[in-house]
């Protein structure tokens, strides 16, 4: 039927007749392209605004987790101290024996040496108990023993002018108990969410929840103030560590408080670990000692 009515229409007719569809198909055409283009400048726009925000929570994270890499490395020196004390008194028996021939020839010496060793080591011992300066007694001790086994023990000790008395750990540790029970009747911090935050599936804090969060809060209250009472100080310090750490990733609304307590508490309680360690090394170093003197006097006999 087209082709019928173009025999029977003048050409110019026809020519014009295609040259406004033409024109009517390049205007669609600007109209599309121009739609085109304005959506793609806003998706680069939303996409460079996500971006942001992205690097905004990248940054805020990597400063929240500063704190707890520096706890974490405090921690790992700490271990490291703890195996390389396993590690010498593992090896004890070995010094023990290299003394024995050591000292075969030189008893009077050896039992002087003892003599002075113990004096000084019970006046260091007095002195960390009354929580008094002891660096003079300190390097007496270091000073006769002669140990490099010793030394490494009492390194966190050099930097330490005295122990803290069990009233005030006592006094840190309550604190901290009660920052961890404040902390758990509090409901978790929200965190901050983004864009895409809102797309996904999230549910309330139930009341349920919330009594589990405070019956945890309470549980670990009263055993970490039940180490503190036995004298236990290193489960204390573990278990603090172990909930402090619980605490930070479900989020707590008043977090300086709870930071302040745990920071007094580690603070008090990490020099009166380190004194008990290095006076039970010096006692078992000191008794190793006078066993083996005993045994190169019997010998000689």
């Amino acid at each position: 039927m087209q082709f019928i009515y173009s025999l029977f229409t003048p050409s110019e007719r026809l020519l014009s007749r295609e040259m406004v569809r033409n024109e009517i198909a390049r205007t669609k055409l600007s109209a599309a392209r121009l739609q085109h283009e304005a959506e793609k400048e806003f998706m680069e726009k939303e996409m460079q605004k996500i971006d942001n925000e992205m690097r905004a929570k990248e940054e805020s994270y990597a400063a929240q987790a500063k704190p707890l890499l520096d706890d974490f490395n405090d921690i790992s020196l700490a271990q490291h101290y703890y195996q390389e004390v396993g590690t010498t008194l593992a090896s004890q028996v070995h010094l023990v024996s290299q003394r024995v021939e050591r000292e075969l020839e030189e008893f009077g010496y050896t039992s002087k040496k003892l003599i002075s060793v113990g004096l000084n080591y019970e006046a260091l011992k007095h002195k960390m108990k009354a929580g008094l300066p002891f660096n003079e007694e300190l390097s007496a001790v270091l000073k006769d023993a002669e140990s490099e086994d010793v030394n490494l023990v009492a390194a966190p000790l050099k930097y330490i002018n005295s122990i803290p008395s069990p009233a005030v750990v006592r006094v840190t540790a309550f604190n901290l108990g009660r920052a961890i029970v404040e902390a758990g009747k509090a409901p978790a911090a929200e965190p901050v969410r983004g864009i895409l935050d809102f797309f996904k599936f999230r549910t309330s804090l139930s009341p349920t929840m919330l009594v589990s969060r405070q019956l945890r809060a309470l549980k670990s209250e009263a055993e970490f103030l039940r180490f503190v009472e036995r004298g236990e100080y290193h489960r204390a310090l573990s278990l603090a560590e172990d909930v402090y750490a619980g605490l930070k990733r479900e989020g707590v609304k008043d977090a300086a408080v709870l930071d302040e307590a745990f920071g007094a508490f580690r603070r008090t309680v990490l020099p009166t670990v380190a004194g008990d360690m290095l006076l039970r090394y010096c006692a078992a170093s000191l008794c190793a000692a006078r066993f083996a003197c005993v045994e190169n006097m019997l010998k000689e006999q």
